[in-house]
């Protein structure tokens, strides 16, 4: 597809601001409904000659995009989103914020680089309703922690002075968050079966030692099952596993060190995949040993464990077969 026009949306809840980048004209705050679409569409018409060439380009806002989207493949409009960081840096610094001029900025983004911007799809209703019933789980699982660890706390510094019917509730409590988060996790894995692409890639990726439930959903959802990510590299840089250097000239010379800008949810579960491979996996084990003599930091050898698992992940997925543990040599 030749882009020849790049609109800009800025998308909240309510309003949507639109502004054509090459045209540089702006269209007053529309809701954020069939209505506001329709005069979307009436505006874009007498704009632009053809639709063919547009290319819309949005932040990334969560389910506020959702009508949004499928209105733009309703009319065979291409879309793509990019999260609201990269578009701020991008523009270098910018003074005042509005709606409107955040559209504007946008749609500049947008053309400046539309040779590099990939129309994205539209998710299925498998893929929503995964991450719906995913956050769900995760909130119960945090819920479930901090009762437990408040629990654990009142009793350990105050002992037998700690009200009965206090600690009667918070157990009760406890155990309908237990059961909660199992029943959602059930109703998780009845959906993925439902899905063979989904429900076969879940199976690959399990079969990788250390990679868990929670994990391997994760990055199903996070990878759009595996077709977001064409390189094995950038999917270890989106979970912030991927070393970058820091050093400039010859007085600045910083250690190598990940960074921070990741999917902090995936990291996390993959530090404890990492650490349940070690256990279980004796070649990640004798690697994970051989780097500790080298002389090598905990962590950083944690974290290379972390970027091996993603790449097996990534393999097992490319090849459409189950891994196979070696034997460490």
């Amino acid at each position: 597809m030749k882009v020849t026009a790049i609109m800009g949306i800025d998308v909240s809840k309510k309003t949507l601001d639109c502004h054509l980048f090459v045209q540089q004209k702006s269209l007053p705050a529309v809701s954020n409904d069939s209505k506001g679409f329709k005069a979307i569409k009436r505006w874009l018409k007498k704009e632009l000659k053809s639709l063919d060439g547009l290319l819309v380009v949005m932040e990334y806002t969560g389910i506020y995009t959702y009508q949004v989207e499928r209105f733009l493949q309703q009319h065979g409009i291409q879309f793509v989103k990019r999260p609201a960081l990269d578009i701020k840096r991008s523009l270098g610094m910018v003074r005042g914020k509005s709606d409107k001029i955040d559209a504007r900025f946008i749609s500049k983004y947008g053309w400046m680089r539309k040779e590099e911007l990939q129309p994205m799809s539209v998710l299925s209703d498998t893929q929503l309703e995964l991450q719906q019933l995913m956050g769900h789980r995760d909130k119960l699982v945090a819920d479930h922690a901090s009762y437990q660890c408040k629990l654990k706390e009142m009793i350990s510094q105050m002992g037998e002075k700690v009200n009965e019917k206090l600690i009667t509730s918070m157990k009760l409590v406890m155990e309908v968050l237990k059961q909660e988060i199992k029943e959602t996790e059930k109703a998780i894995k009845e959906l993925i079966g439902s899905d063979e692409p989904l429900q076969t890639n879940y199976e690959l990726a399990c079969s990788v030692t250390g990679i868990g439930f929670a994990t391997a959903v994760h990055m199903l959802i996070a990878t759009e099952n595996f077709t977001r990510f064409s390189d094995v590299r950038k999917l270890i840089c989106y979970c912030g596993v991927a070393p970058f250097e820091h050093s400039s000239g010859t007085s600045i010379r910083g250690k190598v060190r990940v960074s921070h800008l990741a999917n902090k949810k995936i990291k996390s579960l993959l530090t404890m995949a990492a650490i349940s491979a070690i256990q279980h996996d004796p070649e990640l084990k004798a690697k994970y040993e051989q780097k500790l003599k080298e002389g090598k930091a905990k962590m950083c050898v944690i974290n290379i464990i972390r970027a091996k698992l993603i790449e097996r992940v990534f393999a097992v997925i490319k090849k459409q077969k189950a891994y196979e543990v070696r034997l460490a040599p």
